[in-house]
């Protein structure tokens, strides 16, 4: 896990090779000091999509396609790279030229500049002061083909950077317990528990697969019904017709607890099936329903 949270890369899925590229309109940024973050924000024709991206911190951008380091100004540097993606239409920009290169001179962000622009793959370096401390970031897309990243201000903690526990396969074929990893996920305050299980059932992102992570469900659909009572005992139902598949080494209770128990105000996980039943209901123990076990 990184030494400073959330400044691990953040990857999304790339979107089908034959959906039209996002054509992109519009780079804006701005600041909010009450939330403790500035922004950038990457607008695209409402017609066309919103790319799939990677975004991480870089020693150096390098512009695209000539591979010559990209000229900015002093500060941490990151790297948003947009694919299936387009600052321009048959041949004539789709962008002002101003938004090519923002200085907004922000508490974060200095620079907000085009790296490369070409084979559908859009790519922009950003700043962030200081240089050589990395700021925590995140980045997501919006509803209006948005694409966001957040860079939070010294010394605020405007989301919680925790961790999501998948399946590991090499842990598994080599007999290592427990058979999960933990990896790195930004989560909304204040209901940070359902933030790790949404993050936990989307599954692992492309890099993570390739590291031979992978999101056992046990046939489980979804969850309802989190909430942490006293004792310190999270309660959490699982939706769909759940099985273990005769596994004694993996279930999505492997996944599930470690991922509640970060919390510090966790220390027992039931899990429940779809009837709200689990094998050891009361008193301050794990419990997982009888469908879960091998």
């Amino acid at each position: 896990m990184p030494t400073q949270p959330c400044t691990s890369p953040v990857i999304e899925l790339l979107p089908p090779a034959n959906s039209p590229p996002a054509i992109l309109v519009d780079v804006r940024t701005g600041t909010r000091p009450d939330e403790g973050y500035d922004r950038v924000v990457f607008d695209f024709r409402d017609n066309t999509s919103t790319p799939g991206f990677s975004v991480s911190y870089e020693e150096e951008i390098l512009e695209d396609p000539s591979g010559n380091p990209l000229p900015m100004l002093p500060g941490a540097k990151l790297l948003v790279t947009m694919r299936w993606a387009a600052a321009h239409e048959n041949g004539n920009p789709t962008v002002p030229p101003g938004d090519l290169d923002l200085r907004p001179n922000l508490p974060r962000i200095r620079q907000v500049r085009r790296a490369g622009d070409f084979e559908a793959v859009l790519s922009f370096g950003i700043a962030v002061a200081p240089a050589g401390d990395p700021a925590p970031f995140r980045a997501y897309a919006l509803p209006g083909h948005r694409l966001v990243i957040d860079i939070a201000h010294a010394g605020q903690n405007p989301w919680y950077c925790g961790q999501v526990y998948f399946a590991d396969q090499q842990k598994i074929i080599n007999g290592i317990d427990p058979p999960v990893t933990a990896v790195e996920r930004r989560l909304t305050k204040p209901a940070v528990a359902g933030a790790a299980l949404q993050e936990l059932f989307k599954g692992p992102n492309e890099a993570e697969r390739e590291r031979g992570l992978l999101f056992v469900d046990s046939h489980a659909t979804g969850f309802a019904d989190l909430r942490v009572s006293e004792g310190k005992v999270a309660h959490v139902r699982l939706l769909g017709p759940i099985s273990s598949d005769g596994s004694a080494v993996i279930t999505i209770a492997n996944e599930i607890t470690p991922t509640l128990k970060q919390f510090p105000t966790v220390d027992w996980v039931k899990i429940y099936d779809e009837d709200g039943k689990t094998e050891r209901p009361d008193g301050p123990v794990d419990s997982i329903p009888e469908q879960l076990e091998p």
